[in-house]
């Protein structure tokens, strides 16, 4: 199996990773298990949490399925002008939390075109609580890639 993984390039995204994987292995490879291999060994950080176990300030990664896509909004920043966030609902088999999305990232789920059911793997994010419960937001060096 290892063999089939040396042709991945780091640049290549998680889904095109497994689909090259998908290919070499027939179909005698379920997608979890051909997603654990693309994260352990593509060089990539393995899900590390459930949304359950996240505390508060701290970096995570974990995946999460989409289940609703809030609209997005303006506020006032207190720095002067004029901010953009987006909420995109997210769930795993333990609990659900938000994804916050921040000013240029907002077009994110039009751009990746991300829908109420798709599977994301939000890598290198930070998680806080608030007043609406638990949030996760990708910040400077955080990463969020769809699975399906």
């Amino acid at each position: 199996m290892q063999n089939a993984l040396w042709g991945l390039r780091m640049s290549d995204s998680l889904e095109s990773k497994m689909a090259r994987l998908r290919d070499e292995f027939g179909g005698l490879v379920d997608d979890a298990t051909i997603r654990k291999l693309v994260l352990s060994e593509g060089g990539m950080k393995m899900a590390s949490k459930k949304i359950a176990d996240i505390k508060d300030r701290e970096e995570i990664t974990v995946t999460a399925t989409v289940s609703k896509i809030n609209p997005m909004r303006t506020f006032n920043k207190r720095t002067g002008g004029q901010g953009r966030v987006r909420n995109i609902d997210v769930q795993d088999e333990s609990g659900n939390c938000r994804l916050t999305l921040w000013d240029e990232d907002v077009d994110l789920p039009e751009n990746m075109e991300i829908l109420v059911g798709t599977q994301l793997v939000l890598t290198d994010c930070y998680a806080k609580q608030s007043d609406y419960g638990l949030d996760i937001s990708k910040g400077k060096k955080g990463k969020i890639e769809k699975v399906n």
